[in-house]
């Protein structure tokens, strides 16, 4: 064996001992237990052909609808980590609880209650394997992209808030719940984690240098009631004040 064949066969034996990305996926729940036994199938079903270990972060606010022990009867059978805590949270604290509390390199988060597709998740995932993008935001308002059925108040208050935060990112869905990162995108930044838009606090404070949209369909909730109120409304023009004085800081 010449020095060019042991090259390569030492090159081949290192390709095999390379670890496999694990990518977290954190979905905050809270009474979703009917549409949990429905999503985390379809979501290891969709990534079955990915180069990289799943896991799924579910982050339950002691819901009384018995969600966290229905997502303990899953981690029997798929790769199901559960965060039990004691009382309602919030959505935005639920997702950085997941964040640090796992170890993988990939994040991401989605909502339980069907509105997204586990069926577009590996397109998210791809990119950031690839390291073509350091965050993937899956996209209700570029081409490809739509809502299932809004009534028109919706359509209209997620029209208006998109506007809002039009100063602070060039993304045209920066309020999407779903989107997939590098955890170095969030090392080290402090996260207020306040109401139900963290992505967008994300987008704001993040260290990357390229961000990607990718089109899904925002489907209607398969069972039970939005959670969004007028509070989260509230929580979420405070939440741009503070972006707007962090930008300002930072920019000097």
């Amino acid at each position: 064996m010449n020095a060019a064949d042991r090259k390569n066969k030492e090159k081949r034996r290192n390709e095999g001992k390379e670890k496999t990305a694990t990518a977290s996926i954190v979905i905050p729940t809270y009474n979703e237990k009917r549409n949990i036994g429905v999503l985390v199938p379809e979501i290891f079903k969709s990534c079955k052909g990915l180069k990289a270990k799943i896991e799924v972060v579910i982050v339950d606010d002691n819901s009384p609808d018995g969600t966290g022990k229905a997502a303990e009867e899953l981690s029997k059978k798929y790769n199901v980590i559960v965060v039990h805590r004691s009382r309602k949270l919030g959505l935005a604290s639920a997702v950085i609880k997941g964040f640090y509390g796992s170890k993988s390199e990939i994040l991401g988060a989605m909502d339980a209650d069907l509105s997204h597709p586990p069926q577009v998740i590996p397109k998210l995932i791809k990119p950031v394997l690839s390291r073509e993008a350091e965050v993937v935001v899956g996209s209700r308002y570029v081409k490809g992209g739509g809502v299932e059925v809004w009534p028109f108040h919706r359509r209209l208050m997620s029209k208006v808030a998109t506007m809002m935060a039009k100063p602070l990112t060039p993304v045209k869905d920066p309020m999407s719940g779903l989107f997939f990162l590098r955890r170095s995108v969030i090392d080290g930044v402090e996260l207020k984690a306040r109401g139900y838009k963290i992505g967008l606090e994300i987008l704001v404070k993040g260290r990357y240098k390229k961000v990607l949209e990718v089109p899904y369909m925002f489907r209607n909730r398969f069972v039970g009631k939005s959670k969004i109120g007028v509070r989260e409304y509230y929580h979420y023009v405070r939440s741009l004040m503070d972006f707007c004085l962090y930008r300002l800081a930072h920019r000097r």
